[in-house]
């Protein structure tokens, strides 16, 4: 890969050290391949780099990040020579915090300010980002939901910025939107498709919704009461649109699809 993005409205991909599906491998080879055809910079943070291992070790054409970073302490268990192999496909590794285990950010903050600053993208798609189901890692979740809301922090130079910025954590049968003007959800197949919102703040209501079973229009996302889960798409519905009143809060919009 290697490439470099100036357009604010490009993505930037981010392959965190979480939850990888590998029974949809195709998923996260064709997510690379749509990066590689629009030019969206791809950035590893530490340990996300398992995922590239696990698909060049069951694809036959190899894929690499354009960035690692991180202090790097999350490899054990890969192939000593990964780094030097990364580093020859063309892999750029910021070295800055190698070793620095007590460092301020976490690797997701590094990847994320790293995509804000270097490539000043208004959307970032998150990989890797759910909780191993054995390992507990509920607070690795938690913390990756933020990083959604820190990159809006960080991209605010203005109001035109504040309502462009995107940010999606992906995953095999669900995605969730960091939701700050509005959003559209496409349906991923002819199943059930759920939807749920959850306020990122205290004031988030929305000004309308389309092709939702229960309807949204003026409605108030609690903060507390859970009231807005478990909505769906109507039947027959290609999409849905949520759009946030002027002033609202940013909300967490889920969207998921699995049987």
């Amino acid at each position: 890969m290697g490439w470099h993005c100036h357009n604010i409205m490009n993505s930037v991909l981010i392959f965190l050290n979480g939850h990888y599906d590998f029974r949809y491998s195709q998923f996260y080879r064709e997510a690379l391949t749509r990066a590689a055809e629009h030019s969206h910079p791809v950035i590893c943070a530490d340990g996300g780099l398992r995922v590239f291992t696990e698909l060049n070790r069951i694809c036959a054409t190899e894929v690499f990040p354009d960035i690692l970073i991180g202090d790097l302490d999350s490899l054990e268990g890969l192939p000593k020579n990964s780094t030097e192999k990364l580093e020859r496909s063309g892999t750029r590794i910021i070295r800055e915090w190698i070793g620095q285990v007590d460092k301020d950010d976490t690797d997701g903050q590094l990847a994320v300010a790293y995509a804000i600053a270097e490539y000043g993208c208004q959307r970032i798609l998150l990989y890797g980002a759910l909780p191993r189901p054995d390992d507990y890692e509920l607070d690795h979740f938690l913390g990756n939901l933020q990083l959604m809301r820190l990159g809006a922090q960080l991209s605010q130079v203005n109001a035109d910025a504040k309502r462009s910025w995107k940010a999606e954590m992906r995953d095999p049968l669900q995605t969730i939107h960091f939701v700050v003007s509005e959003v559209t959800l496409e349906r991923k197949s002819d199943g059930l498709q759920r939807v749920s919102l959850i306020a990122a703040e205290s004031e988030v209501t929305v000004e309308s919704s389309t092709n939702l079973r229960w309807n949204l229009d003026g409605f108030h996302v609690d903060p507390v009461k859970t009231n807005a889960l478990r909505n769906e798409f109507i039947t027959g519905a290609r999409h849905v649109t949520i759009r946030l009143a002027e002033g609202s809060d940013p909300v967490y919009v889920i969207h998921n699809w699995y049987q």
